[in-house]
């Protein structure tokens, strides 16, 4: 029997020099969404590792809608980390690092074009400089997720101060733009080979945060999704995003591979900017598009924090949402069909 330890502490790990396995900071990680593996596991003969005691009726509520529940063992012996990758600890931080998809991305005009890879506020600041017609800007330093460590502001509030604070290695600083959707395309990949393309539609905070998103059964059931929300057409992008995980596998990549893309505004257009950055692991879309092939139907992904909840006169109102995290967590999660 294969025993999971879900590792949600992945970028920690290839990136913060002071990480610790099993300390508070990475148990308080985990934690929050350790359940998603009951979400995309198929498998009825493995076991799940975990500290975290699971009430006995949230995973009866699981079964009843269909999911497979695990075994559940704090015996740590043997088992597999699942949600990085943990092959080639080296590579894995190239492939992870917002720095190799931004030189990627200028190089083969896939993106970044007004961006820069800059190592001090004084670089930062010559940048913004430089192109005055861009009003609001974004440094985002090379590692992290869902917007963590990111820092916007005006061309004209620079502030050095805060600036030098961020800046302690090279970071990516960029225009920020008026971002209309966002879109994960993940490549199923195994031993370097693509079996399968899906894309999600990626629900984001102002400031990065993930807040949840919207899977269908196939491509070409979300392309049209997307087609009649937007107005868009995203077969651009499903072939670019196809080049792109290639280049990821010419570089080493063995395993599942998303690209981060968004759709922005620009003198009253719809533009693509096609890669922002690629996540060298599994993700929260590999979850939006494991509902949406179980019930065979396109679906959404709520991600919505307690307090967004209690302002939400009418959030459960909504008899057709399932809620699918325990209790205790911050934020709390439901699956509501979209068709």
């Amino acid at each position: 029997m294969n025993i999971y330890k879900v590792d949600l502490d992945y970028e920690s790990y290839l990136f913060d020099p002071s990480y610790v396995e099993n300390g508070a900071q990475s148990k308080k990680i985990i934690n929050e969404f350790e359940y998603v593996f009951f979400l995309v596991n198929k498998d009825p003969d493995c076991a799940l590792c975990t500290s975290r005691n699971y009430d006995k009726n949230y995973l009866e509520r699981l079964k009843k809608n269909d999911f497979v529940i695990p075994a559940i063992t704090s015996n740590e012996e043997g088992a597999i980390k699942w949600w990085g990758n943990h092959h080639n600890y080296s590579l894995e931080k190239e492939l992870n690092s917002k720095l190799t998809s931004a030189r990627l991305a200028s190089q083969k005009n896939w993106g970044f074009s007004a961006g820069m890879i800059v190592d001090s506020a004084q670089m930062a600041r010559l940048h913004t400089k430089k192109n005055p017609e861009y009003k609001n800007w974004i440094i985002k330093r090379p590692f992290g997720f869902s917007g963590i460590g990111h820092y916007q502001f005006e061309r004209e509030n620079f502030n050095s101060f805060i600036v030098s604070k961020i800046i302690t290695g090279p970071v990516l600083i960029e225009p920020l733009y008026d971002r209309v959707f966002d879109i994960g395309t993940t490549f199923i990949v195994e031993d370097g080979v693509i079996k399968r393309q899906f894309m999600v539609e990626n629900a984001i905070f102002e400031n990065g945060g993930f807040r949840g998103g919207v899977g269908a059964p196939d491509v070409d059931k979300f392309k049209k999704y997307i087609q009649e929300k937007y107005h868009y057409d995203l077969s651009e992008l499903e072939k670019i995003t196809q080049d792109i995980a290639q280049e990821y596998i010419k570089m080493g990549a063995i395993k599942n591979i998303q690209i981060d893309s968004f759709v922005y505004k620009h003198d009253g257009q719809l533009k693509l900017y096609p890669l922002v950055e690629v996540n060298y692991r599994k993700t929260m879309g590999l979850v939006i598009q494991s509902l949406a092939d179980k019930y065979e139907r396109t679906i959404e992904w709520r991600v919505n924090s307690k307090k967004e909840i209690e302002k939400m006169t009418n959030f459960y109102d909504d008899t057709t949402m399932i809620r699918l995290s325990p209790d205790g967590t911050h934020f709390q999660t439901y699956l509501k069909y979209l068709s």
